[in-house]
């Protein structure tokens, strides 16, 4: 073998490198593209996900608290009602003896 010969075999070779690593390149570029683009979707995913978990917390924090507000509502009623009723009660007893003491 000529020594022009093993020049154009190392040329070639040389040119046979440099296009598997721009294409290397390339594929490592689309790849990143990918991931990037996948690591957005799952991110997307993982917040629409925290979003709908947060909402339905949120409702049902809602919905116990106007229960709870309800039963109250409904007990302080019926304690309004016995005070009042305990009070008419007493109300006649005590004006039989506030008159009793007017009067003597």
């Amino acid at each position: 073998m000529s020594g022009l010969e093993t020049i154009k075999i190392i040329v070639d070779a040389e040119k046979e490198a440099s296009r598997m690593l721009e294409e290397a390149e390339r594929n490592a570029t689309e790849i990143r593209k990918q991931v990037d683009v996948t690591i957005e979707n799952q991110r997307n995913e993982a917040l629409s996900s925290a979003k709908r978990k947060a909402s339905g917390i949120t409702e049902r924090a809602e919905s116990e608290g106007k229960f709870e507000a309800e039963k109250v509502v409904r007990e302080s009623a019926g304690s309004l009602r016995e005070l009042v009723a305990n009070a008419s009660r007493k109300k006649e007893s005590t004006i039989k003896v506030l008159a009793e003491l007017v009067l003597s």
